[in-house]
């Protein structure tokens, strides 16, 4: 029989949350030495800093380049996560237990939750009002609001729940950071390197230096806990993410208040009581519920405000000039991590490898290195083959979510250049909003974003292939359009001067286009086709005039939707 092969990512973040987890074993020991809080916060910033810089210039020396526009995000991060991070926690643990310090640590996931609501516009799920209710039980059995003869003190209580915000800032910091573009060396290294800064104004920064020299125990201390508490860890961890599933990596890194609680008990004769011990068990298990992951996006389709058709390529692409819109028409995406990539939808015929978000999702993993799968679970709201993208968005949906689940941190121009290799829309949908799309569409361009106004799309029952559409649209030679213009329009706010040069090349070759025919007697301020077809829309200035115009639609039978322009093509929920 064969032996299981053990999991040595799974060991790695086994051993960086243990590894965490001794924090209590320096701070205790550099009390014995008169050291304050803030001089280790600065010690540990500092060594960290110095000893992350060695690593770049060994292994990537272009990480240590940032641009000047983002040294805000940089010092902020430094100051207000790890400086107010590291400042509580120390804190904590000299005027309560290690264990108490170390779960109150774990209520930052929580602070990241409604921090993500404000800031990022994420939902506040069902699952997530769980894990932050069952996180508030914990934290009141372990603070002693049940047991008045063990309570912990209320500025325990108050540095515990700072040592969470400041933890939960990281993330926060890291994140923006992140969407910059910039690797996880460089934010570590500037982000400590800020921190260390920020301190010196809080401690006397030459009797510090002089003491910390004078007295080689300190120093040892210092270095000990930035190279086992921090650079080790840190590698360990990321290692880790490589071989084992983001949702789990936090589950197993809950060892980390165990191990707190043994040093505590084992190193310091600390005692846990039945409620504390209660209340421990029920912070992890909010942890838990928290990383039971999965990512739901609606994936919004597109129309083409103006599409001009501007010749050939040697190889046969057409060359196109457009302002492409995402819409308030989406489909539902769920994704959750699995063994093989699997796609579920309420239309069967599309649960198969040929769909693009399954080619996506297997792009995804060969791209990134990462060896898992996704279940993806689609629920189409846009109509199939109705040229305003369903299939694109949902490709582009699917790399995003999937780079957000697996925290795989591939760049926008990776994503970019992956979603053009899937189809020359797909581009689009990874930013969406309002751009220009010239080329075959892999060159885009940020247009003011469209913000007034509602569109009808209405569709027509049948429509050749795309590439029936091209062949007879060559033999029209059609004129360019005007897309300068509608542009400068639209830059300007002018939305009737805009409408007034909304058309579409391929209007050309669709002959007795009924549908446009009826949108035309609704009175809109323009009427268009959306890619090659079959739908057309009309833009309305006034709701209760695109209402009505709805109405009229649904009454003749008109598969029809009234949407509104967005500033995104995939919103995360």
């Amino acid at each position: 029989m064969k032996k299981k092969r053990i999991n040595v990512y799974f060991i790695f973040i086994l051993i960086a949350a243990s590894l965490w987890g001794t924090a209590g074993i320096f701070v205790r020991t550099a009390e014995k030495y008169a050291v304050s809080q803030m001089q280790l916060v600065f010690g540990r910033a500092i060594l960290t800093a110095l000893l992350i810089g060695i690593i770049m210039l060994f292994i990537d020396r272009a990480a240590f380049k940032i641009k000047l526009k983002d040294l805000y995000l940089f010092i902020s991060a430094g100051l207000f996560s790890i400086v107010l991070f590291n400042f509580s926690y120390y804190t904590t643990m000299s005027i309560a237990s290690l264990s108490v310090a170390a779960v109150l640590l774990y209520t930052a996931p929580f602070f990241v939750v409604f921090i993500s609501r404000f800031m990022f516009g994420l939902k506040l799920t069902a699952q997530k009002l769980i894990a932050c209710f069952v996180a508030f039980v914990g934290c009141c059995f372990v603070s002693g609001v049940f047991d008045t003869a063990n309570r912990i003190s209320g500025k325990a209580l108050f540095f515990g729940i700072l040592t969470g915000l400041g933890y939960a800032l990281y993330t926060i910091f890291g994140e923006l950071l992140l969407k910059r573009g910039y690797g996880t060396f460089t934010i570590t290294f500037y982000v400590f390197l800020f921190a260390g800064i920020c301190t010196i104004p809080f401690i006397n920064l030459k009797e510090t230096v002089q003491y910390a020299v004078g007295e080689p125990s300190v120093l040892w201390i210092l270095f000990f806990m930035a190279l086992l508490n921090t650079v080790i860890p840190y590698i360990l961890y990321t290692t880790g993410l490589k071989g084992v599933d983001p949702s789990v990596a936090p589950i197993i890194a809950t060892i980390e208040p165990v191990v707190a609680t043994v040093v505590g008990a084992v190193c310091f004769k600390e005692q846990i009581t039945l409620m504390g011990a209660v209340g421990i068990v029920l912070v992890l298990i909010s942890v838990v519920i928290l990383n039971m992951k999965s990512i739901t996006v609606t994936a919004n389709a597109k129309i083409n405000l103006i599409l001009s058709i501007n010749g050939k390529r040697e190889d046969g692409y057409h060359l196109i000039d457009t302002v492409m819109q995402s819409v308030s028409l989406g489909d539902k995406i769920k994704i959750k991590p699995g063994k093989n990539i699997k796609i579920r939808c309420n239309i069967k015929e599309l649960e198969n490898s040929d769909n693009i978000a399954y080619k996506a999702a297997e792009l995804f993993f060969k791209e990134s290195g990462i060896s898992g799968g996704a279940i993806i679970s689609i629920t189409k709201k846009i109509p199939l083959a109705a040229g305003i993208g369903g299939g694109s968005a949902d490709a582009a949906a699917v790399l995003l979510a999937l780079n957000k689940l697996y925290s795989a941190e591939l760049s926008d121009d990776k994503l970019h250049s992956m979603a053009l290799s899937l189809g020359a829309d797909v581009p689009f949908f990874i930013k969406g909003g309002t751009k220009r799309s010239e080329g075959i569409g892999e060159i885009l361009t940020p247009v003011k974003d469209f913000e007034k106004g509602y569109f009808l799309l209405a569709k027509n029952d049948v429509k050749p292939s795309t590439g029936e559409m091209y062949k007879l649209l060559d033999n029209e030679n059609p004129p360019p359009l005007d897309t300068e213009s509608f542009i400068a329009f639209l830059n300007e706010g002018d939305y009737i001067k805009a409408a007034g040069l909304m058309d579409n090349s391929f209007r050309l070759v669709w002959k007795n286009n009924a549908t446009e025919e009826k949108l035309k007697e609704l009175s809109p301020v323009a009427v268009s086709l959306s890619g090659s077809g079959p739908t057309c829309f009309a833009y309305f200035l006034d709701k209760k005039a695109a209402l009505k115009a709805l109405k009229t639609l649904k009454k003749e039978k008109t598969e029809a939707y009234l949407v509104k322009p967005l500033n995104k093509s995939v919103i995360f929920e």
